[in-house]
């Protein structure tokens, strides 16, 4: 979701440089590191301090914050560390903690890990012990799962307390689903083999890059270390990009969970995993399924890889379920994301209109912002502005009265493609701002007089919606281009990344040819023309949607040690009058106020949207419950009951899925077929081995099955129609209506 540079000419004047050899802290395992990561050390505070967007310096004021940081990294859950560690950690090593990291020397963070390993080890023989016992399932007792929050534990008494509702937990978890209870308590056992195992794994360089991405994400979420064998893995390092279902991942509490799915790729077209299911097993053919709760996400990802056209079976806890127990098996075929399907695509909608004739509106979905940055690197033959331009043709030959822009799934991609795209809308004018950390202001204009569609235009937005999306969406907004429909906001990402790798900062004979990571900073931020950031807040909708999106954590201001949001001073320019008048009709705040009451009034009156917030507060429900149950009795009522639910909601969705708008695709011919993928300057690039392409079925528009029950598509659609309408008459006093019924509109 980030809009990314590449550094490589920065020469650091780096001095001081001395040679640690290996640190041992008492009776943990010595860590044995190079010459070379120590320079990376100091090299990474050098970058941070002269590079990084806010300027912030690191001194010993930042230093019990960062040991504290650490730990929390380590130990996410709070569950191994006692408050008894982090006092005494932070008051052995905060004192020289700055001094220590400008020399390269980072033996605060092998003294940490030392100690997390041993509060581990020591934990996992304690369940093992325990495992041999009985459970008591008949109890009052709850377990809250996620205890990020709650203090350490003070003392081992507590740990154990806590630990033996966690046992019960984890069992439960495994009984409910139709595991017997030696089963269950083999499933347990071997979950501890293997964080033993994973954690024994670790090295010195893991270590380095876990605490100085620590150091980064003090001064921003988005800024990170990349070791060597990261950085060696980049498509997956910088995005963790499946390939072979074409899924982007996270870890979070120790579950593998889907962040968001490729456009066109097998896990998106297959249609059953979704953002935030979480993984829990993941099986090959033939083979019986591994359990990879707490697994290290790099080797969860060589699991899913695989062959084409072989098949991977993945055990999910759906994220609208409200028991945990709730499990999924979903098989894909592994298989490569097509360019096509990577692509703007468009759709043309017969929506009923004022008098008989059907209203003909087109809908253009675009997944990214993709171009030709170089053939040569494997970029495009073709570009957003292009393939949306060449859409907009098409459709207003088939005589389209409006047109939806529907950048939901869209994290961003190249800068310029969103001003270039930004343009087919508008005549001319500024499109964004960009301030870098010297306060020097570059200001992007859309010059190219030529303007592809002037009609009614709304774009669709959703927490998603990040980066060069809400660039364009903002700028939109600021000329009352467009209606910007859906989720309240989008993401709230207004900044750019640079990679700085390490080894190219500094003489070649620098680092005497040993390997080396990179530094993702923070380097730059957008304002829109107005001067308004899109940081944090992002593009407020002129007509929200209710969304489930609404209840989860996805948003940039949700993430820790966000930057603000803030505001420079707008560009000096004003729309010229003549131009305004014969580009387009300005929607004006009570146009938006009267489209804004139409679409409310609706969110009372339809069925799905009845629909809709039923399954928000189900949804809501889930999130809102942090403690389970340790009753078994208790816990296969609430799995039924939620069984029933889901079953009622899916026949309620099916049901609502068979009311739909007719239309028919658009899908550009490909331009090359052997062309590899798309190039984003993006967070998230696709490796090369999700992108080769096969041809597409040309530009005569086909039967399309509909987008399912897409609520937010068909309300846009609704509204769009209600503008079209009210374009028809004299002022917007005289178009005021009472709106129409569901089978009049969806």
């Amino acid at each position: 979701m980030a809009l990314m540079r590449k550094f490589s000419s920065i020469r650091l004047p780096l001095a001081g440089l001395l040679l640690l050899g290996t640190c041992s802290f008492g009776h943990g395992r010595e860590f044995v590191y190079t010459e070379a990561m120590k320079k990376e050390t100091q090299t990474v505070v050098f970058l941070l301090e002269n590079y990084h967007y806010s300027q912030k310096f690191i001194d010993n004021s930042q230093a019990s914050e960062l040991l504290h940081n650490f730990m929390e990294d380590l130990d996410y859950n709070h569950v191994f560390f006692l408050q008894e560690d982090k006092d005494e950690l932070v008051a052995e090593h905060a004192g020289r903690l700055e001094r220590n990291l400008r020399r390269g020397d980072l033996r605060a963070a092998f003294s940490i890990f030392n100690r997390y390993e041993q509060r581990v080890m020591d934990r996992i023989e304690w369940v093992e012990n325990r495992l041999e016992g009985e459970f008591d399932f008949d109890t009052e007792a709850e377990y809250v799962v996620d205890r990020g929050e709650y203090p350490w534990l003070r003392n081992r008494e507590e740990a154990d307390v806590m630990w033996e509702n966690r046992l019960k937990y984890e069992l439960l978890f495994d009984l409910l689903n139709e595991e017997d209870k030696e089963e269950a308590v083999n499933t347990v056992r071997r979950r501890y083999k293997r964080l033993a195992k994973n954690l024994e794994d670790l090295e010195t360089v893991d270590v380095q890059e876990i605490f100085l991405t620590t150091l980064t994400q003090m001064f921003d979420p988005h800024s990170t270390f990349l070791s060597s064998d990261t950085l060696e893995d980049f498509s997956i390092s910088m995005s963790l990009s499946l390939v072979g279902i074409g899924a982007i991942l996270t870890q979070e509490d120790g579950y593998c969970t889907i962040r968001e799915l490729i456009p066109g790729g097998p896990a998106d077209l297959d249609g059953r995993l979704q953002p935030n299911d979480r993984i829990v097993e993941v099986a090959q053919t033939g083979e019986e399924p591994v359990d990879v709760i707490d697994m290290k996400l790099r080797k969860i990802v060589k699991m899913i890889r695989g062959e084409k056209n072989t098949t991977v079976y993945l055990t999910v806890l759906p994220a609208d379920a409200v028991d945990p127990s709730i499990r999924e098996t979903i098989d894909l075929v592994r298989d490569e994301v097509k360019i096509a399907a990577q692509r703007a695509t468009a759709s043309l909608y017969r929506l009923p209109g004022m008098d008989e004739d059907p209203l003909s509106v087109g809908v253009i979905h675009l997944p990214s912002f993709y171009g030709d940055i170089s053939l040569d690197e494997g970029g495009s033959p073709t570009s957003t502005t292009q393939d949306v331009e060449e859409l907009i043709g098409i459709l207003q030959e088939e005589g389209i009265s409006g047109l939806v822009l529907d950048l939901r799934d869209n994290g961003g991609g190249l800068l310029t493609e969103a001003i270039d795209l930004t343009g087919l809308f508008i005549k001319t004018g500024p499109v964004v701002q960009v301030r870098n950390n010297r306060g020097f202001i570059r200001r992007d204009w859309d010059r190219n007089a030529k303007i592809s569609y002037q009609g009614p235009l709304v774009v669709l937005i959703s927490r998603y919606s990040a980066s060069a999306s809400e660039i364009v969406a903002g700028a939109l907004q600021y000329y009352d281009r467009a209606l910007i429909v859906g989720d309240n906001s989008t993401h709230g990402k207004g900044t750019v990344q640079a990679v700085f790798e390490i080894d190219r900062l500094a003489s070649p004979s620098f680092f005497k040819d040993q390997p080396t990571g990179a530094a993702k900073l923070t380097i730059q931020k957008f304002y829109l023309p107005n001067g308004i950031s899109t940081q944090n807040k992002g593009v407020i909708s002129d007509v929200p949607l209710p969304s489930h999106r609404e209840f989860l954590p996805i948003g940039e201001a949700d993430l820790p040690q966000a930057m603000g949001w803030d505001k420079i001073n707008p560009v000096n320019w004003a729309y010229p009058e003549a131009e305004r008048s014969e580009d387009f009709r300005p929607i004006d705040e009570s146009f938006k106020s009267h489209l804004r009451s139409l679409s409310e009034a609706r969110q009372t009156e339809l069925e799905e949207f009845s629909f809709l917030k039923k399954s928000i507060s189900v949804f809501k429900e889930r999130q809102e419950t942090k403690a389970f149950s340790l009753n078994l009795e208790k816990r296969l009522e609430l799995k039924e009951s939620d069984k029933l639910v889901r079953e009622e909601l899916e026949a309620r969705e099916d049901e609502l899925e068979k009311n739909y708008f007719p239309s028919e695709k658009i899908v550009l011919e490909d331009p090359q077929a052997t062309t590899p993928a798309t190039a984003f300057a993006g967070e998230d690039p696709l490796s090369s081995d999700q992108a080769n392409v096969e041809p597409a079925e040309g530009t005569t528009p086909e039967e399309d099955e509909g987008p399912g029950l897409d609520i937010h598509l068909r309300e846009s659609l609704r509204i769009l129609s209600d503008w079209i309408d009210a374009s028809h008459l004299k002022s917007v006093d005289t178009a005021a209506k009472q709106p129409l019924p569901d089978n009049g509109r969806g």
